[in-house]
């Protein structure tokens, strides 16, 4: 601009060349030559006279010029007597200043060429200017572009990015290199793209230099996190005959967020509120406390505005208020509104100024005070709502300074639980409540909550107070000031030590058995699963008590629960540090015991301790009862290292050791299992065995042993299976009694026995062996009678044997269906007698027509006085009850004559006939009938 007023300097030869502009007051020079002051005041300025005409002004004497004759600048220094001033014009036909010559000669031939050099140089310096304008604006714009929070992108009319700013890439997630040339569907999403495109249509259409799109809330796309929420502007300008578009992206993540916040404090708030738009008035919010106020519906009061609140003739004024208040309006004295019934409220409001939704808006809070007690309580809850609110919450409630750690906000929940005043923490730190290891951790928490600037929930809290240590779950947030920096931390805390007791309590039953408080059969599995896999070796102990259930059918339930108890803690008091104790259900217990250096022997030490201590009398009730216990033992890995197979095999030895007697302890052995897997097969074969007619019964005679002549048969049931061959009694009615499958093969048998038998003597009886299992309900009875009558059978002529198993359980049921089956007129006989425990009780229980002595007496009763006495006693008490007595077993002549001798009724064995198949037996009954057939014992 110098070289300009020089040139024109010396292109009229005058000493001063000036460039001029005005503000209200003064005139300032941008640049000059010949000039000394760098401005002067607005009224001794000739400038203002060429801006006044908007013309070339021209004085070509001005001490003849009554404008300026008397002008300090003509009167004195610098004795301006001719100027020339052309108006500097912008292209928009803005008068900015003046490019001016000046002499201390007047000049009366300044002509009209003069005139349009002067124009022209002035014209020159106006496009310096804007030249100079537009370089400062371009610096301008890329220092705004730089240092702007917003992201600002040039986009081309192909729609790929021209320029992005370093705000775009922290928004959007890329590098530096990695926009530029890059298309924008990279960072907005289809949706807002389709919306570009149809203002880029309208722009076409328009025709104009410029359009601009109105800023929307859209989403983005960030390159790692997805989807984000952000604030969407562009410009689009013409551009050598295409367009080009600029777009401004803001972030407003947190902003949603603290919109989210306003929100649920708005909506959740208490007191009465809504938002409404500054210009319109419109109702744009209302929250639940102020429907219920107002007797409005939500969808009902959002078409109201703040208006129709009030009464006609205030709502003008109200206008005006809403119109003229600053940041933050409250009223002096109550007003009065309209609620939805037509009914009037008086209400102290409180308004601000906020933006919502990206609009202007007015939030306000309306405390009715229409009964003035209600009002105090109401108008403290609105001035200081969120105490309110605070002092509500049952959980701690606190608010720190972020810099300092000081508390500011406690609230009563707060003071129960810290023991404290508010008055005496507030201003205070962590470190005046709490000792410096403790207060150190809650400074270092706060921290990290603050530089995570989100929710963060911490759970199991340890915290010290007068009442001992608790436990907390802390929410903690930090809350920033107008600028975003942190300003408070705000934390809840709930006490949760009782909750976490009650949680530990659960888990504790849940695992425990309730009536002994051992490990349960989950808590068992689980000890289990972990002891196999530390792969060291251990004993699986099963357990299983003896008689208990007598404890409980005679003392109570009560007594077996106590007696459970006390077992409990003796089992405890005897196992390994390291062992486990666990009650799986009933009566039943496992031991998870880990092995010392004796290996299998320390398993047997503990089962002998175990044994010993179940076996000694407890006291319950005032009663002294006695158990014991049979145990079985798996060894792992030994026996298994899986838990279904230890325990499997520790089930088998149980079996084994309580089939073996009470107080036994076995250790699994494979033949166990191989024993185990032919009774599954067994059972699973006898499914099919009584449809492919596999089964036969063979008899086997018993004589008089008077007479030697054959009084009854006994029934034998055979199984020959197509594979296996012949199966042996003692293996398949034990699986058939064990799968249930007994009461339809006794059937069966009851039914050939009575039908092959009706066709024999009518003096010879049959004898059918019956199962504990048949005794159940009144199915026997029916079977029974069913059998008599379809063979036609006399009912005299069957005997049903029975063993004393048949007392062990339902005594009395059982004896009722005995009962029955003599009432049916059939013969009932005690088999294997004096080999129980309680044989002369039963003798009291039931009136037996026939005792058989087991053949364990009879073996040795010729050479044994033990034996005999023991059978010449059992044959006393046949005579003395009026039962027939039968001695099974007899295989010699000897045992033969000492019977007789000794007054036994009948005689079975192999001395006189092993079991034969009905085709042989009935020739033999021809025979005993016609007498030729005649069984002594020195025929034998």
């Amino acid at each position: 601009m110098d070289q300009i007023v020089k040139l024109a300097a010396r292109v009229f030869n005058v000493p001063t060349s000036l460039l001029s502009f005005l503000d209200e007051d003064t005139q300032w020079f941008a640049a000059q030559t010949g000039f000394d002051p760098c401005g002067t005041t607005r009224d001794l300025s000739f400038c203002a006279h060429a801006l006044d005409s908007a013309e070339i002004l021209v004085v070509a004497d001005a001490r003849a010029d009554d404008r300026f004759r008397s002008n300090a600048l003509v009167t004195s220094d610098p004795f301006i007597r001719f100027y020339a001033g052309a108006p500097l014009v912008t292209s928009k036909g803005h008068i900015l200043g003046t490019l001016c010559i000046i002499d201390t000669l007047p000049r009366e031939d300044f002509s009209a060429e003069d005139r349009e050099t002067l124009q022209a140089m002035a014209n020159l310096a106006m496009d310096q200017l804007e030249l100079n304008r537009s370089a400062e604006m371009q610096k301008a714009a890329l220092c705004l572009n730089q240092t702007s929070p917003d992201a600002i992108i040039h986009i081309d009319a192909g729609g790929m990015i021209m320029y992005a700013n370093r705000a775009a890439r922290t928004i959007f997630g890329y590098q530096e290199d990695e926009l530029v040339n890059s298309p924008i569907d990279k960072l907005l999403p289809v949706k807002l793209q389709k919306k570009m495109a149809a203002v880029v249509r309208k722009f076409r259409a328009s025709r104009s230099e410029f359009l601009s799109f109105t800023p929307i809330e859209a989403i983005g796309l960030h390159k790692s996190a997805g989807e984000i929420p952000i604030e969407f502007s562009a410009g689009i300008w013409a551009s050598n005959k295409s367009f080009c578009m600029g777009v401004i992206v803001r972030d407003i993540e947190e902003r949603k967020r603290r919109e989210a916040s306003f929100e649920m404090l708005f909506d959740r708030n208490p007191i009465p509120m809504w938002i409404f738009d500054a210009g319109s008035l419109d109702f744009l919010a209302i929250n639940d406390a102020a429907c219920a106020l107002y007797g409005y519906t939500r969808p009902e009061a959002l078409t109201k505005n703040a208006l129709d609140m009030r009464p006609a003739e205030e709502r003008e004024e109200i206008r005006a208020t809403i119109k003229d208040f600053g940041d933050f309006y409250q009223s002096e004295r109550p007003g009065t509104h309209v609620a939805a019934d037509g009914g009037l409220l008086r209400v102290l409001t409180f308004a601000r100024r906020l933006r919502h939704n990206n609009k202007d808006c007015v939030v306000v809070a309306n405390v009715d005070v229409t009964e003035r007690d209600m009002a105090q309580n109401q108008l403290a809850s609105t001035e200081i709502f969120l105490n309110a609110v605070v002092e509500s919450i049952p959980s701690m409630v606190f608010v720190k300074d972020a810099a300092s750690g000081k508390f500011v906000l406690l609230n009563k929940a707060g003071e129960r639980l810290l023991g404290t005043r508010r008055e005496d923490l507030i201003g205070k730190s962590d470190f005046d409540l709490f000792d410096v290891k403790e207060a150190e951790r809650f400074r270092k928490a706060d921290e990290a909550v603050m530089a995570l600037g989100e929710l963060v929930t911490i759970e199991n809290e340890p915290i010290s107070t007068p009442a001992g240590m608790r436990s907390l779950r802390t929410q903690k947030i930090g809350v920033p000031d107008a600028n975003g920096n942190p300003r408070y931390l705000l934390g809840i805390s709930e006490d949760v030590t009782e909750r976490l007791e009650v949680e530990q309590q659960n888990r504790h039953m849940s695992l425990h058995d309730i009536l002994t408080d051992l490990p349960n059969r989950h808590s068992f599995q689980v000890g289990l699963d972990r002891q196999l896999a530390s792969s060291e070796p251990f004993a699986l102990i099963m357990i299983d008590l003896d008689r208990f259930k007598g404890i409980n059918d005679t003392l109570g339930h009560q007594a077996g629960d106590e007696l459970l108890r006390q077992i409990a803690r003796e089992m405890v008091s005897v196992k390994g540090d390291q062992d486990i104790v666990a009650r799986l259900g009933g009566d039943e217990f496992s031991v998870i015991h880990k092995l010392d250096g004796a290996g299998d022997a320390s398993a047997n030490k503990l089962a002998d301790r175990l044994i010993s201590v179940l076996a000694k009398p407890y006291i319950i009730d005032g009663h002294a009862v006695s158990i014991g216990c049979s145990l079985g033992i798996a060894i792992s890995p030994g026996h298994g290292s899986t838990a279904d197979v230890l325990i499997k095999r520790a089930d088998l030895a149980l079996y084994v050791a309580k089939s073996t007697g009470e107080g036994e302890a076995r250790l699994f052995e494979s033949s166990m299992e191989t024993k185990a897997d032919r009774e599954r097969l067994l059972r699973g074969e006898l499914q099919n065995a009584l449809t492919n007619e596999q089964f036969h019964l063979d008899f086997q005679p018993i004589v008089d042993a008077e007479t030697g002549k054959i009084v009854c048969c006994e029934a034998l049931l055979r199984w020959n299976h197509p594979k296996l061959g012949s199966i042996s009694p003692t293996e398949f009615i034990p699986a058939a009694e064990a799968s249930g499958l007994i009461v339809s093969i006794g059937r069966w048998v009851l039914e050939q026995a009575c039908n092959d038998a009706s066709r024999w003597p009518s003096d010879v009886k049959v004898a059918v062996n019956l199962s504990p299992r048949q005794f159940s309900g009144f199915g026997l009875a029916a079977s029974v009678a069913k059998a008599l009558a379809v063979s036609g059978l006399t009912p005299d002529r069957l005997e049903l044997e029975i063993t004393e198993s048949v007392f062990l359980s339902d005594t009395d049921d059982n004896i009722r269906v005995l009962n029955g089956l003599k009432s049916l007129g059939a013969r009932i006989a005690l088999d294997d007698f004096g080999t129980g425990y309680s044989s002369l009780a039963y003798l009291r229980k039931f009136s037996f027509d026939k005792l058989k002595i087991d053949r364990s007496f009879v073996t040795d009763v010729a050479v044994s006085d033990e034996n005999l006495a023991i059978v010449r006693a059992i044959i006393g008490l046949g005579r003395s009850f009026s039962a027939i007595v039968t001695a099974e077993g007899v295989e010699t002549n000897d045992q033969c004559d000492c019977l007789r001798v000794e007054g036994c009724d009948q005689l079975q064995g192999y001395l006189f006939s092993k079991p034969v198949a009905s085709a042989e037996l009935i020739p033999m009954l021809r025979e005993a009938q016609s007498g030729q057939f005649t069984a002594t014992c020195s025929a034998r």
